[in-house]
């Protein structure tokens, strides 16, 4: 009886011991699938990616090929592909990208240009995309999820960075890396912390003002630890020694190659550039100063970038920033503040283009969702409001864009009519912004053929020309054979003069025009006569 017992209590023990081993598995099993389980706010986010990735797609310029920087950096990105390393002879400035590109094109290997022009711009609009969830975790530091989804939808539909995307060039890349990196930078987990001055050391590869983005995470840096005291110092050592190692081999490379490191002599020449100009246009008398009118072209393109989503809700979060002196709301001013300096810099040239502000746009998201979250929960139906803002965003986004895009279709006849011109011509005009096209369909033409191999159509810039006689004799020596003309009411007088009075030229002649082979955008091109324009000259 006494070993029965006992024996029954063995088995007893067995049976509740499997039992716990089972329910255990069952709730390894529970959590697991919990975790595989996305929550709605990643669906949402999916989506909004989706449909934005759609619309990208449906304006996606599949038939016009890269030009201009684009272009530039494929002749690059293609001659890493072709050789199998980088070139020993030139390399960009800013070569993170290309280098970038070449990983793809060596994964896609193929050899059609056009192909691998619309990798190169298919990435660029990918990138484009994915920058829209880095923006989400970077507001996620400032609101909770659903208002941290309103950030990611405003990169994501943002009609200044669609446009930009499709180019090809910079600045998708530089954006996707500066974001995470603050993104990593503001979290609690020290590890992540480095691994942000990892990604902001490749951003100084992919455009020089990653430099200045890493000395401000590292003021930053030195200010967040600072009540580790000399620890701080030996971690922020092992972190310049971290950035060193990653762009050191490119400095090597590109002093090599070009006779000057690409990124620290290029921050002290501009430094230097901006300090001579202020010393001489304080000294200058009855001229207006470069740095008042520099900082005139900032404020107007910083309102206008604003526009549509933006200039809403940017005063309102600025407010609510300063009036909440947190580490996080402090880093995001000051980081906004100095990321403008590089802008202004080019303004004061003047550089006219809105896209030296586009760096500030996750700045900019933090601000309005920041902004949103304030007015929305003032009021009771919260999730109705936030679809309606949602879906205006898509909306005005996508209205703005109609408004503001390309006109591919003029592109692309710009782009066709550019092969007669290049077949006829060795030297012409330069004319904004179709000219452009007769490099890349010399590219085209001599494909494969290595860039500095490449036999160019010369295109002469004319600068304050106001003769048409004096611009072509000035320039037969830089290789000008023929006049290209457009009826575009910006072009120099001296050369609508040609386009609407070609009698008034003897020494022209006509030999093509674009309306008589079936195109709406008319252009025509003129063959000079020398010796006529010079005996012309030589009677007056």
């Amino acid at each position: 009886m006494y070993l029965e017992v006992d024996r029954d209590s063995y088995l007893n023990v067995i049976y509740n011991r499997l039992a716990k081993m089972h329910e255990n598995k069952a709730n390894i099993v529970k959590n697991t699938k919990k975790s595989f389980r996305f929550s709605k706010y990643t669906w949402m986010l999916i989506g909004i990616l989706a449909l934005a990735g759609i619309i990208r797609f449906h304006y996606f310029p599949f038939e016009v090929p890269l030009s201009s920087d684009a272009l530039y950096y494929f002749w690059y990105s293609s001659e890493i592909f072709h050789i199998g390393k980088l070139p020993d002879n030139w390399s960009p400035a800013n070569n993170g990208w290309p280098i970038f590109v070449s990983l793809f094109f060596s994964i896609f290997d193929t050899n059609d240009i056009e192909s691998l022009m619309s990798i190169q711009r298919g990435l660029s609009v990918l990138i484009s995309l994915v920058t829209s969830i880095s923006v989400y975790f970077l507001c996620k530091k400032f609101v909770n999820n659903k208002f941290a989804f309103i950030g990611a939808t405003l990169i994501a539909f943002d009609p200044r960075l669609i446009i930009n995307s499709f180019l090809g060039v910079t600045d998708p890349l530089y954006l996707l890396l500066i974001t995470s990196s603050i993104v990593l930078f503001l979290s609690n987990n020290k590890k992540l912390v480095y691994f942000s001055f990892i990604l902001v050391s490749i951003s100084t590869l992919v455009r020089v003002e990653g430099l200045i983005i890493f000395v401000i995470l590292s003021i930053m840096f030195l200010i967040k630890y600072k009540k580790e005291k000399y620890k701080v110092l030996i971690k922020y050592i092992l972190i310049i020694g971290i950035f060193m190692i990653i762009i050191t081999p490119n400095i090597i490379y590109q002093t090599e190659v070009n006779g000057t490191d690409a990124i620290f002599s290029r921050v002290l020449n501009t430094g230097n550039n901006l300090v001579a100009e202020t010393l001489i246009e304080s000294n200058t008398v009855n001229q207006k100063n470069n740095l008042i009118e520099g900082f005139e072209i900032l404020i107007k393109y910083l309102i206008w970038v604003m526009i549509p989503n933006f200039i809403l809700f940017i005063p309102l979060g600025l407010f609510i920033i300063f009036q909440k002196r947190s580490f996080e709301n402090m880093f995001i001013v000051i980081l906004g503040g100095i990321m403008i300096i590089p802008a202004y810099y080019a303004y004061t040239i003047p550089a006219l283009d809105t896209r030296y502000l586009y760096t500030l746009f996750p700045i900019f998201a933090v601000l309005a969702v920041v902004a949103i979250k304030k007015i929305v929960t003032k009021f009771d139906k919260e999730n109705i409001l936030l679809i309606l803002i949602i879906s205006s965003i898509i909306i005005s986004s996508v209205l703005f864009y109609e408004y503001k895009k390309i006109d591919y279709e003029h592109e692309n006849e710009s782009f066709e009519i550019m092969k007669e011109v290049s077949s006829k011509v060795k030297g012409v005009n330069y004319l904004s912004t179709e000219s452009r096209y007769l490099t890349t369909i010399q590219t085209m033409n001599q494909w494969p053929t290595p860039y500095s191999e490449i036999s160019d159509i010369q295109i002469i810039s004319y600068e304050n020309e106001n003769n048409l006689e004096d611009f072509i004799l000035k320039s037969k020596e830089k290789g000008l054979t023929h006049i290209i003309i457009d009826n575009n009411q910006k072009r120099p007088d001296f050369l609508k003069e040609v386009f609407f009075e070609k009698e008034k030229h003897r020494y022209l002649e006509k030999i093509y025009d674009s309306k008589n082979h079936g195109f709406n955008y008319q252009l025509k091109i003129f063959e000079i006569n020398y010796k006529m324009i010079e005996s012309l000259k030589d009677n007056t």
